[in-house]
């Protein structure tokens, strides 16, 4: 019987489709990953899933409003591994927290860490915001 395709050549058809994908998916581009901003704000939700967690938070506005931001975090197998887990965090909770902002200037970014109300520190970065708490400034 004639083969139709080579098993060889299927597989590194395969491969270089999808080299591009993954190398698109860890692009930090659209995040400002110079510049590190501390804020305060009320948990809404904490979406723990793959590829990346997010972060909804309600902060508040000069005029007493609030705005619902969104945060980019690590994936789910990285943040276990530092001991946070889809109940670390809760709805309801304030905490001040670091990012780096969208360039686009949404409200939003990539997240770097958190500080919980009783001081413990958790670091949600995925290697796009980088900052620590000295480097960081309140905007």
């Amino acid at each position: 019987m004639k083969r139709l395709f080579n098993p060889l050549l299927l597989a590194s058809a395969v491969v270089l489709m999808t080299t591009n994908v993954a190398q698109a998916h860890h692009s930090f581009a659209m995040f400002d990953n110079k510049t590190f901003v501390t804020k305060t704000g009320t948990i809404v939700r904490w979406a723990f899933n793959n590829p990346h967690t997010w972060l909804y938070l309600n902060i508040k506005n000069a005029d007493g409003s609030e705005t619902l931001w969104s945060f980019e975090g690590a994936g789910v197998t990285g943040l276990i591994q530092r001991g946070v887990t889809g109940n670390t965090i809760k709805p309801g909770d304030t905490v001040t927290f670091m990012y780096c902002p969208l360039r686009d200037g949404r409200p939003g970014g990539a997240i770097g860490w958190v500080k919980l109300a009783d001081g413990k520190a958790l670091n949600l970065a995925d290697g796009g915001c980088t900052g620590t708490e000295e480097t960081s400034r309140k905007r």
